[in-house]
Order: structure tokens, then C-alpha cells, then sequence
């Protein structure tokens, strides 16, 4: 999110949420680029639609001729904000009945506001390169983050369109001489196709330097996979299948599968592998431990550990037959 519409959401807040004197804007002109802005497909899902919402309000006060329309505005981003975040809010619930108090005594009828997952988005745009193996493009804006759906706003960046396999990361061991990774020669693990596995976060993080990338953070990761739109899964909110995914596998026998079989479970943006398989290394830490966070279950994990708000850690020096890695880059 750009500073210009924080700066007007705050404004909103101060003036009317916390009744604190500001100093004085175009009203209108700030309804109409808060109105913009929660209009863009990106940011279909933000919540903070709510200042939309209670700016369109007071402005139907301030200006009467035109107090109908900045009323259904008002109402269609506070009822907005309610479906997006479930709770209530005293700020929401008494202009919402204030509103809605309006159009009823008038006689007016006004359509419900679409859910969130009712609304339209605009198709997106798959850009796919090369760059030691091939890398797709997530675009710049925000989306529901984690389990509480919070709005989160990425850069744009490239991220590697599979997981890095045991060719790739072999062609990196002999042009570097650096060392093979552990389960290198079993059976399970050991297609050239299939992920590198037995990798620590030092290796991982080699590999991505000698390639000219790093490792995604976890807000790239959960973007690539989950979109704009919070869906549980890349493929949406269906339950993970073997078609999908590899996964609920023998921990003692069973293994890992190539990472290109399964193109029909890919994210909006073009993404695989991303559930299932392997859990793959970020860069993000969590803060007092030393720890590094890992996401996307893995071949003998239960469909529920695939969803692309859940998340793991790992010790930076574990070296599991459960964790591998992918790349990103930025745009």
C-alpha cells in the first residue's frame, strides 16, 4: 500500500474514529482515491476498505444533494469490510445502521454487497522466464496473508516456477565443488526431477547466491501460492487430492515425486509444486528464536498441512528428507 493512502486512511481514523483535529483535505477528492485504490482487483480483499466507508458517510451528511449516493458508497465498503473481516466494530455497526435506517425510511432498495469471494477479479497476466530454470511473475500489491487473512502488500519478484530439483542442485555441486546433500543416493529422494531434499538453510542459501537469487521470504512464498483472493490451497479451496499434490505417503517407504507431473494444481500465477512434496525454506525468521520458517507440507504430510497459510520451522542447520527450497528474485 502507497504512503498517500495510508496517509488518508490516517486521516480518516484521527478525524473520524478518534475525534482528533487534523488538518483539513479535499474530502471528496480523498473519498474518490480511497475508492480507486479498493477498487483494483489486488486489493479486492483488504479490509481497509473501512475508511472508504466511513469518509462516503460523513461526506453524506456534509453535502446533501448528493447524500443518496455517497450513502450507497458508504454502505457497499462498510458492509464490505464486515464480510472480510467477520467482527464487529462500533465504528461499522452504527453508521451501517444509521445508513440502513436512511434508505428505509426513504423507500429506497440497494443491493446487497457482494462477498468476498463473489467479487470479480481481474484475470491475471502469467509471465513466465528463464533464469536457471524457469521463473514466474507475481506482480506488486496486496493480499490476505496467514490464517487471519491479513492484507500485506509484496513488491513485485520472480520466483522459481518448481522447486530446485537434484539436477539443478547437482549442476551446482560439480560447478562449485561444494558437497552433495544428504539422502542424495536413496531411492526415494534421488529422481533428477524430484526436489533436493537433506538441505540446510546455508545450503539452500548457496545454491540461490551462486544462481544470482535468494530465498523468498514468507509473504513472497504465500503470495505466489495463494493469490490475492486467500485461497486455501494454489488450486483454490478443494481438498488436496493425489492429482493435486504429493502427499499422506509412508514416512518409512514412501518419497518424493518429479515436480513438473502435476501443472493443473499451479497457483493463479503459474506456480507448482507449491503443497506437497517438500516444505521449502524462507528467509523469514521468527523473532526470539532461531528459527527459520518453512511452508508447503510435504510427501508424507496429511492433506490439512498443505494449506498455504500454515506454517512450520526449522532449526537453520536441519537437514530433513522433508525440506527443500525454491528461489526468488526481484522484478
Amino acid at each position: 500500500m502507497d504512503d498517500q493512502i495510508r496517509a488518508l486512511q490516517e486521516y480518516v481514523y484521527l478525524k473520524y474514529v478518534d475525534g482528533v483535529r487534523v488538518e483539513e483535505i479535499d474530502e471528496v477528492e480523498a473519498c474518490q482515491q480511497l475508492e480507486t485504490f479498493f477498487s483494483q482487483a489486488e486489493n479486492a480483499n483488504d479490509s481497509e476498505c473501512v475508511y472508504a466507508g466511513i469518509l462516503y458517510f460523513e461526506l453524506g451528511y456534509e453535502i446533501e444533494e448528493k447524500q443518496v449516493e455517497y450513502f450507497r458508497r458508504a454502505k457497499y465498503w462498510l458492509e464490505r469490510h464486515q464480510a472480510l473481516t467477520g467482527e464487529s466494530w462500533d465504528a461499522v455497526d452504527d453508521r451501517l445502521e444509521d445508513v440502513n435506517a436512511f434508505f428505509e425510511d426513504e423507500g429506497i432498495e440497494v443491493e446487497a454487497t457482494p462477498l468476498p469471494d463473489q467479487v470479480a477479479l481481474a484475470p491475471v497476466v502469467v509471465e513466465e522466464v528463464q533464469d536457471h530454470g524457469a521463473m514466474m511473475h507475481v506482480p506488486a500489491g496486496s493480499f490476505l496473508f496467514g490464517q487471519e487473512r491479513e492484507p500485506v502488500s509484496v513488491a513485485a519478484f520472480y520466483i522459481d516456477k518448481f522447486p530446485v530439483t537434484n539436477r539443478e542442485y547437482e549442476a551446482f555441486c560439480r560447478a562449485t565443488g561444494y558437497r552433495f546433500p544428504k539422502y542424495w543416493s536413496q531411492d526415494r529422494f534421488k529422481n533428477p526431477d524430484a526436489p533436493v531434499v537433506g538441505v540446510s538453510l546455508a545450503d539452500a542459501e548457496k545454491y540461490s547466491r551462486w544462481v544470482g537469487k535468494m530465498l523468498p521470504t514468507e509473504e513472497q512464498w504465500e503470495k505466489a501460492c495463494r493469490g490475492v483472493d486467500g485461497r486455501a490451497y494454489p488450486w483454490g479451496e478443494d481438498d488436496a487430492s493425489e492429482d493435486l499434490a504429493c502427499f499422506d505417503r509412508d514416512p518409512a517407504e514412501g518419497g518424493t515425486d518429479p515436480v513438473n507431473i502435476r501443472p493443473n494444481a499451479s497457483s493463479p500465477y503459474g506456480v507448482c509444486d507449491l503443497a506437497g512434496n517438500v516444505w521449502e525454506w524462507t528467509n523469514t525468521v521468527v523473532p526470539d528464536e532461531e528459527v527459520h520458517v518453512i511452508k508447503g507440507g510435504c510427501y508424507n504430510d496429511p492433506g490439512a498441512l498443505l494449506r498455504g497459510d500454515i506454517r512450520l520451522e526449522a532449526a537453520p542447520k536441519d537437514k530433513f528428507e522433508t525440506i527443500g527450497f525454491r528461489c526468488v528474485k526481484s522484478a
